[in-house]
């Protein structure tokens, strides 16, 4: 297996075949051994499928020298394939690449060893009985022991970087710097801006007069990558809609040494407001500064609302600003709740009286509210318990039951609640979901009171307090899967995220508060192609594309049971529908899928929420719109 490789991106076939087949929906670990580079820094792992769209499904790893890579397999598995990078090195030795198949004992110990927390977490859940959790948090677990050191992503960034093409500036307009402290700390900080390769850098106490250029405020002891002033140049450049853009950070101790890299979303004023999105350092355009405003004395985030309101916010996802030390915790933030308006509820259901009671005394006792309109739409329910449950409360005046026959379609039966909805504000709900606090509609509707906003999604828990739902990533397995799942509200794993409010791509449907207007002008669900999954990620994309917000708010909190009335997609009629809405929705959103703009595209999509990839998915500056 040794030999010289030529041309400029080789590419390994690792599995093929029966081979591959064999390895389908299968624990596996892969060693590389590549001295010479010929795979580069960060290689891409593809796991072919076979007549499944997307085709491929991507991993990133890091190989100094030698790399190794943890990952479950997807199913319909027709190739592995290992793709050299851009950084390769071609026409040295070929790599040695070994593949085997793991025990689940023997990932187990790997897991412990490498992490007593997530062991520790994963014992916490299986004594809780919550076996499925369990097996969750496993498989999240098993795939961040891919994870590469900082140290080697670092250098593996450095390497990528190192063969980047150049694009030389046409104009260099005047940046100009104001550090914020005095002393020494203001000293290093003056270093690092000695050694930046942009030649057009002034030091003053305050934004240019003449509001030509750009300005950076500078915390006093805060450096910047070499780089760093020409990249966020460039980006501004390149988008002169633009009025400011931040990069990513870590802190670098006084010997050089760096760690606890930060990577932030793309801009979310809610995020700032809250001091958790802390956009120091960023590259401000001198001519979107407020006039008749003391800039100096603002904090970042304050200034950046302001500049948001003249121009776009970028967010440049490299590693540029490296401070002394960790900024403070993030403050929680409530909303004043707004005067309580009527709402339109939605229920798609099918027999289990048990849980449709649960729901509905939920909203009917154990809610505030200034008038429901409740629609339950029964999807040929046959047990005598459910059909009196319905005939008493539609007696009583509290329900309207809207008949849907035929087989189960959630975007179907949304589509008929809302088409026979009375209010503009409608509220698409589970079967399976029970309100915790009687507020949380309140919470909901105060959310909505921001006309930018087209969708509110809720902090949903599992009955033993665990997080069903702490908002939707794109991209995460293949096309999207639920945020913080079966983390703890209180674990300390979240870095505060779970108890503050932020804008989203996306939001689930089993608690879903939007207007009927918007449903009615982005043409509802998709009932054809996406009648079970994926159609709430489309709906909110939808949205999204229209220009409105979609919003989580943890003040919010219901449980959820999490589709314990539908079963499991384990049938083959169930994996080729799965199929079908997968590439629907790969065909219809394409790369927004592998770039939410909400995620960082530093961090992985098949393990948890802050683990590290092998390789940024983008290097460019972005938005927070889709």
């Amino acid at each position: 297996m040794r030999g010289d490789v030529e041309g400029a991106s080789p590419e390994f076939e690792i599995a093929v075949g029966e081979a591959a087949r064999l390895l389908s929906d299968r624990p596996i670990v892969m060693t590389v051994s590549d001295p010479d580079g010929v795979l580069g820094p960060s290689p891409v792992l593809e796991f072919l499928r076979h007549g499944r769209v997307p085709q491929s499904l991507c991993r990133r790893l890091v190989v100094r020298g030698r790399g190794r890579f943890f990952g479950w397999t997807p199913d319909d598995l027709a190739t592995i394939r290992i793709v050299a990078c851009a950084a390769a090195r071609p026409g040295g030795s070929r790599p040695v690449i070994r593949l085997r198949r793991l025990s689940l004992v023997e990932i187990g110990v790997r897991i412990g060893w490498a992490s007593p927390k997530a062991l520790s977490r994963l014992l916490r859940l299986f004594l809780a009985g919550n076996s499925k959790g369990a097996v969750f948090r496993f498989l999240r677990f098993f795939e961040g022991l891919s994870e590469p050191s900082y140290r080697d992503w670092i250098w593996a960034e450095a390497a990528r970087r190192g063969v980047e093409p150049v694009t030389a500036l046409t104009e260099t307009p005047p940046v100009t710097v104001t550090i914020a402290g005095n002393g020494a700390l203001a000293a290093l900080s003056r270093q690092s801006l000695a050694g930046q390769t942009y030649p057009a850098i002034r030091e003053s106490k305050g934004p240019p007069e003449d509001g030509r250029g750009f300005w950076l405020r500078l915390p006093a002891g805060t450096r910047l990558a070499a780089s760093a002033i020409a990249d966020m140049v460039q980006s501004l450049s390149d988008c002169p809609a633009a009025a400011a853009v931040y990069a990513d950070e870590d802190v670098m101790e006084k010997n050089g040494r760096r760690h606890s890299p930060f990577f932030k979303p793309a801009w979310d004023a809610l995020l700032a407001e809250a001091e958790w999105l802390r956009p120091d350092a960023a590259l401000m355009r001198a001519s979107a500064l407020p006039e008749a405003q003391d800039v100096i004395g603002l904090e970042s985030a304050a200034l950046l609302a302001r500049l948001a309101e003249r121009g776009t916010i970028l967010h440049l996802p490299r590693v540029l600003v490296h401070r002394q030390a960790l900024p403070s915790p993030s403050l929680t933030i409530k909303r004043p709740l707004p005067v309580l308006k009527p709402v339109s509820v939605i229920i798609p259901t099918r027999d289990r009286a048990d849980l449709l009671a649960a729901c509905l005394d939920g909203l009917l006792e154990k809610t505030r509210h200034a008038g429901l309109d409740i629609l339950v739409i029964d999807n040929d329910s046959r047990e005598q318990a459910t059909l009196e449950l319905m005939a008493r409360h539609e007696a009583a005046g509290q329900i309207r039951r809207v008949a849907m026959p035929g087989a189960f379609n959630f975007s179907r039966a949304c589509n008929l609640g809302i088409s026979a909805a009375r209010h503009e504000a409608v509220l698409l709900l589970n079967n399976d979901v029970e309100p915790l606090e009687d507020g949380w509609l309140a919470e909901m509707l105060g959310e909505m009171e921001d006309p930018h906003v087209g969708a509110v999604g809720s902090l949903l828990l599992f009955p033993d307090g665990y997080v069903q739902h702490g908002g939707v990533i794109l991209g995460h397995g293949s096309i999207a899967r639920h945020g913080f799942h079966f983390y703890h509200p209180d674990g300390g794993e979240d870095r505060g995220l779970l108890s503050l409010r932020r804008n989203l791509s996306a939001v689930t449907a089993a608690c879903l508060l939007t207007r009927r207007s918007l449903w009615q002008a982005v043409g509802g669900m998709n009932e054809e192609m996406l009648p079970v999954a994926f159609n709430d990620v489309d709906y909110c994309l939808k949205l999204r594309r229209q220009g409105a917000l979609i919003r989580w708010t943890p003040h919010a909190r219901l449980l959820h049971r999490e589709s314990v009335s539908r079963g499991r997609d384990n049938t083959e009629a169930k994996r080729q529908r799965f199929a079908a809405e997968e590439k629907y929705m790969f065909e219809t959103w394409g790369n927004l899928l592998l770039n939410d703009p909400c995620h960082n595209p530093n961090l992985s999509l098949s393990a948890g929420e802050f683990v590290l990839a092998g390789a940024p998915r983008q290097t460019t500056a972005r938005s927070g719109e889709c």
